[in-house]
């Protein structure tokens, strides 16, 4: 490894929080508990380290695509779903539609559309 690829390595873990990933982190978490996924399960589900998804989850590094999409994943979310950060609402929408059928969701797509007045659904 190149003292430029090292020096970069060590800048992605921060004393102090970054405001979009400790936002990301807290959602993370948020969403990790809802699904009563335990801290080291989640460690294993998404193979990335315990002091790795600690930092990730207080802000204090920013995550890859590849370790968003990893993520992601574990909590069977889409990623865009995942890093749509600052809404509570979002989240208690993700959890009440979680164990809905296929069916289910694509009456409730209708329904939201005619709400919306978009009656191309």
């Amino acid at each position: 490894m190149t003292k430029a690829n090292g020096n970069a390595r060590r800048n992605t873990h921060r004393k102090e929080p970054v405001p979009s990933a400790a936002a990301l982190g807290a959602r993370v978490k948020r969403l990790r508990l809802a699904q009563n996924f335990t801290f080291d399960a989640f460690v294993e589900e998404t193979q990335l380290g315990r002091g790795y998804i600690s930092e990730m989850e207080r802000g204090l590094v920013v995550p890859s695509l590849e370790t968003i999409v990893r993520i992601a994943a574990a909590l069977e979310l889409s990623v865009p779903v995942l890093v749509a950060t600052g809404s509570s609402l979002l989240d208690q929408i993700i959890e009440a539609t979680r164990s809905l059928t296929e069916p289910q969701l694509r009456r409730l797509l209708r329904e939201a559309k005619r709400m919306g007045g978009d009656e191309r659904g």
